[in-house]
């Protein structure tokens, strides 16, 4: 039976409640930790750390709820209901009265009794190491995990099970109910059902209670019924059993262990197994004293709730009659509180073949023993720990956070890389709809004009010749002038918007662009331009492509180039190229010493007809046409430029061609 389960829904991979299970019982599947119930000791310490509320926990509230309006029902209540219920003081018992409860019994009673217990078994046992048995998530995890240790638990029963068996024998007809703060006690309950009927928790007890609409400002002050604990109210606070067991202490000649939290049990455990304590009385609490239970519903901290107690019991103490709790001390002292502890040990959790762990630990991206950082935000104390579990089925790689931020950070490097490729994509798709369009609109112009143009150029040239007045004749060279500037730009549109095919060969680059640089300087030399073109290139780099095509592209880069020099009325333009073979492509830099660029035209350099030269002296063609055989080519182009310094075109060819003959333009 599983006293803790999880809502898987709630469950926010925390894994909190890993780190605060002492026995393992957590199993975590597609990031959801559930409790493995036999491994499981009912602690509740996982309930306490979970924030979700994913932790729930098995409940017989609603059975009691039903139950007592037709049965006659007792109440057992745990002495720290002092520290849960401030707000109803001496009003508590008449409140649990008004929810339909017969008689409501302390169970600091039943721990009177236990202690007694201990004394006598602690007299006929000098000799023996002996751990007390009050705390049922103790006698679950020795019963697991420490079962060669069960002879060493007192065969004595918790003061719930005592004072259970002292209602059964003053109302044997009657159920019993135990109420308090701990959750083992619903497992303990499963174990005594003979004895306990309904386990429900201080929690529990407060909803009820607002639930029925009880108002204790009506009630009257009410004392438990008899019989009434004496020094057993101090049970919930550490060493309470040794502090009401008159010099129980001697009894084991000062060699007594005292401790709580769950850390400090684990290692006197681990020290006992050892043989490094000689303790003869180990007394120890799971919780930091039952105070701390699970359940106890206080907003009070630790010290806080230890000090409400000590004032509860000393008040019990003043109030107490003696004689007449001797008296109900001795009227049940022979009820039997004796009981076996059986082994229910579960399998420890085998170790791992190191190389099992070793690949563990690189596919959760720790390498090295540097990366095992052991921040135990996956809730194992260490990366080493972590993957042990990971082989044993109980955790899972993506639990360790910084791998999951590792993988994070690559995936968004990933999808950062992805929206570039495709936001550039998406720009060169435009970019190319844009020529398509221009390049077909730019034809039907280009062919509608230039026949009646040609006329008109033939006129102007007979017309030329046939005028004699200077003055006219002038205006009829401007005339020619401005045609064939004209026809130029028709020239540009058709080659732009031309079917040309690739003509597609091996030739040495190297070679074909010293050639080419050489005639533009010569070329610009003739006129006059101070120009010098400046080519790192290794030697016979083959390439294939069309040499033609390309020998435009760096022809009209060129000019480009010289023109924006000119502008910029340099004493000496320098040209550079730069070109580096890289795996399977040629990387080609050209940067000028010009005018530059604005970054704000970068958008429109490849668009037809945009220009940035004055009027007169571009047809806006020229980036375009070098921008579709680039593309026809399969290579990329892009442009950087410092207004008024320089700009730089960057070209990525492919050595090899993958490229079918097809339209150029």
């Amino acid at each position: 039976m599983s006293i803790i389960s999880t809502i898987g829904e709630k469950c926010k991979k925390c894994y909190a409640c890993i780190k605060s299970c002492p026995a393992h019982a957590i199993k975590v599947k597609d990031g959801k930790a559930s409790v493995i119930s036999f491994r499981c000791i009912s602690c509740g310490h996982c309930t306490t750390v979970c924030s979700q509320n994913a932790k729930v926990v098995l409940s017989y509230f609603n059975e009691l709820k039903n139950d007592i309006a037709s049965k006659e029902i007792d109440a057992l209540v745990a002495p720290s209901f002092a520290v849960s219920f401030l707000d109803v003081g001496d009003k508590f018992v008449g409140a649990l009265k008004a929810l339909g409860f017969k008689n409501v019994y302390e169970v600091g009673f039943g721990a009177d009794l236990v202690s007694l217990a201990y004394k006598k078994y602690l007299r006929e046992n000098r000799e023996k190491t002996v751990i007390a048995t009050p705390c049922p998530a103790i006698v679950k995890y020795v019963q697991k995990y420490e079962p060669e240790m069960i002879d060493l638990l007192a065969p004595i029963v918790s003061p719930m099970v005592a004072c259970a068996r002292v209602a059964k024998t003053i109302n044997p007809s009657r159920k019993v109910a135990f109420i308090g703060p701990c959750i083992a006690k619903i497992d303990e309950k499963s174990n005594y059902a003979r004895d306990i009927d309904y386990s429900i928790t201080f929690e529990e007890l407060k909803l009820w209670i607002v639930e029925n609409k009880v108002d204790t400002e009506k009630l009257g002050a009410a004392d438990f019924d008899p019989p009434r604990a004496y020094a057993g109210s101090i049970y919930p606070v550490t060493g309470g059993l040794l502090r009401c067991t008159e010099k129980l202490d001697d009894v084991v000649y000062n060699e007594v262990i005292v401790t709580e939290g769950k850390e400090r049990v684990l290692m006197v455990l681990d020290s006992i197994k050892k043989g490094a304590l000689k303790g003869k009385f180990i007394d120890m609490l799971f919780c930091m004293g039952c105070i701390e239970g699970p359940k106890i519903c206080s907003e009070l901290n630790y010290f806080e709730k230890k000090s409400t107690m000590a004032a509860y019991v000393k008040n019990r103490f003043s109030e107490a009659n003696k004689e007449k709790w001797e008296a109900e001390i001795e009227k049940y002292k022979n009820i039997d509180l004796s009981v076996k502890f059986e082994s229910e040990e579960v399998s420890e959790i085998k170790e791992a073949d190191p190389a099992e762990i070793k690949k563990v630990l690189i596919e959760m991206g720790k390498f090295q023993p540097q990366d095992e950082l052991n921040c135990g935000a996956c809730g194992y104390p260490s990366c080493r720990a972590k993957a042990r579990a990971v082989i044993a089925g109980l955790a899972e790689k993506e639990m360790c956070l910084p791998y999951v931020i590792e993988k994070l950070e690559e995936n968004l490097d990933l999808l950062e890389q992805s929206n570039s490729m495709l936001k550039s994509t998406q720009n060169e798709l435009i970019q190319k709809e844009k020529l398509v369009s221009l390049g077909q609109m730019a034809a039907g112009v280009a062919h509608e004009i230039n026949n009646p143009l040609g006329t008109v150029l033939l006129y102007a040239h007979m017309l030329n010749e046939q005028i004699e007045n200077e003055e006219m004749k002038s205006d009829v060279k401007t005339i020619i002038t401005e045609i064939n500037r004209t026809k130029e730009i028709i020239t540009g549109m058709l080659n732009f918007s031309r079917e040309n095919k690739l003509s597609i060969l091996e030739f040495d680059f190297t070679e074909f662009l010293a050639g080419l640089c050489a005639r533009c300087c010569s070329d610009y030399l003739s006129i006059g331009i101070n120009m010098t073109i400046m080519i790192d290139c290794p030697e016979n780099i083959a390439i294939e492509a069309d040499q033609t095509a390309l020998a435009q592209v760096f022809t009209n880069l060129i000019s480009n180039a010289k023109d924006a020099i000119v502008e910029a009325k340099r004493e000496s333009g320098r040209i550079a190229i730069w070109v580096v073979k890289h795996d399977e492509e040629l990387i080609i830099t050209l940067t000028d010493n010009g005018t530059g660029i604005p970054r704000d035209k970068f958008p429109k350099l490849f668009t037809p007809f945009f220009t940035t030269k004055g009027y007169g002296k571009g047809t806006g063609l020229g980036l375009p046409v070098v921008y579709g055989i680039i593309k026809m080519h399969r290579g990329k182009i892009t442009v950087d430029s410092v207004f008024g310094e320089s700009t730089t075109f960057k070209i990525i060819l492919p050595l090899k061609s993958t490229t079918s003959p097809g339209m150029l333009g």
